[in-house]
């Protein structure tokens, strides 16, 4: 097994995984793989917290307004990634500052411990820094050159 290539297949594809190229250097293919791969991290997250909210087992209770905002978000990732407009962009944006705001005034009680806590507000904080960049695309996108679509992978059924 070649770990070099898989790592840079899989991890470190500039083509498919652009996170480290700057958005004015960016193909329009290039940001349709970053907001997709955006866009699932995001709705898939928030379909997870809107299920929960509905629950009496979650930790924060049954919670119809939660679930409300976070089926918003999830339906602001699936219109992101099909239009890739600035408002579902800057409300996607957004939602990790709503996150952060819930960790900071109920996250931190005595019904879970602190280092969960920690590692959620951790990577709330790494997509509200993270948060810019697709704002950015969202502006850039209509001005980006078109590039060349990667070749296809093989399937895994193929």
């Amino acid at each position: 097994m070649d770990w070099e290539t898989m790592f840079k297949r899989y991890v470190w594809d500039t083509e498919r995984t652009p996170y480290f190229t700057p958005v004015s250097r960016l193909t329009r293919v290039q940001a349709d793989f970053e907001v997709l791969a955006f866009s699932i991290f995001m709705g898939v997250l928030f379909s997870v917290v809107a299920l929960g909210a509905l629950t009496d087992k979650s930790m924060f209770g049954r919670s119809p307004p939660l679930g409300l905002y976070a089926f918003s978000v999830t339906a602001s990732a699936i219109v992101f990634n099909y239009t890739k407009l600035l408002i579902p962009a800057i409300y996607l944006a957004a939602s990790p500052l709503a996150c952060l705001a819930y960790v900071v005034f109920y996250g931190f009680d005595g019904a879970r411990l602190r280092v969960d806590s920690l590692i959620a507000s951790g990577i709330v904080l790494m997509l509200t820094l993270y948060a810019p960049r697709i704002i950015s695309i969202a502006r850039a996108y209509e001005s980006m050159p078109a590039g060349v679509a990667p070749p296809p992978r093989r399937t895994l059924f193929k």
